[in-house]
């Protein structure tokens, strides 16, 4: 089983373009093929992976997190998805909009950080 999913994971790269850094959401709704779903996914868990980091980062260093998400949860692919496509309705996204733009406002939605009391 991992041998193929590598090997699906290395054709859809391949398969991509070079320049493509970011995957738009026309793209991720309607993936040209099996590799490219595969590859969408790869990427929203890449990206999801990059804003947790990100955030522990912040937190270790006394900035201002990006989204508060409880510490005890693990999010699934499927729940990232589900973040990132409802972000997506919420704000009416056309189809060129980054897809890791819409995933890190879905999780400000629906992981907001408390404001802190005014002085």
């Amino acid at each position: 089983m991992n041998k193929w999913i590598l090997s699906a994971c290395f054709l859809a790269l391949t398969a991509a373009p070079v320049a493509a850094a970011d995957v738009r959401l026309e793209s991720y709704r309607n993936p040209a093929n099996e590799n490219f779903r595969i590859f969408n996914h790869m990427y929203l868990d890449g990206a999801r992976g990059g804003m947790m980091a990100s955030n522990a980062w912040l937190k270790r260093h006394g900035g201002q997190m990006l989204f508060c998400m409880p510490d005890n949860l693990a999010l699934s692919t499927e729940q990232t998805e589900e973040i990132m496509l409802k972000s997506a309705d919420k704000r009416a996204a056309k189809g060129d909009m980054a897809v890791a733009s819409l995933l890190l406002w879905g999780l400000q939605d629906t992981f907001p950080c408390e404001k802190p009391a005014s002085q």
